[in-house]
């Protein structure tokens, strides 16, 4: 712990720096960087006992799903080109969520529900799990030339 005290000022000053430039949490939307971002805020909660982090985490989960939730998932950002869903975005984002749940339960139930809502979406049985998705879930994400990576993860 005493390590992890002494990063804290660090840790301060960097996310002060981030809100002063509007790049997070007062920035665009994106999965990834808010799963991550949730957890970090989680964390100072943790080490520090100051509700603003608790609250500042809580409010980062309901601008996810105001701006980027859809019916079924969530899709990867605010950009428009970040369409779709990833696989791995959103296994980030219910570990974000099972992390806040440990301090509210109502959001690990929120974790297991996309879960459930996704996963078969994702899985194909005897072969893995796809890559990326369309943001509807309807299917395979289409591959375009610049991709290097398969389509699925397993394929």
């Amino acid at each position: 712990m005493a390590a992890a005290a002494e990063n804290i000022p660090k840790v301060l000053a960097k996310l002060q720096w981030m809100r002063d430039q509007q790049i997070w949490p007062n920035g665009l939307r994106y999965l990834w960087t808010d799963a991550h971002g949730v957890c970090l805020l989680l964390s100072l909660y943790k080490e520090l006992q100051d509700e603003k982090y608790l609250k500042e985490a809580e409010s980062v989960v309901a601008d996810v799903y105001r701006v980027l939730g859809r019916p079924r998932g969530l899709r990867i950002g605010e950009e428009p080109d970040r369409d779709g869903q990833y696989y791995h975005y959103l296994t980030k984002w219910m570990y974000a969520l099972h992390q806040l749940g440990k301090v509210k339960p109502e959001y690990h139930e929120r974790a297991v529900k996309l879960a459930k809502d996704v996963h078969h979406a994702f899985y194909v049985p005897g072969v893995g799990v796809r890559w990326k998705m369309m943001e509807d879930l309807s299917g395979p994400y289409p591959v375009r030339l610049w991709f290097t990576s398969p389509i699925s993860g397993l394929e």
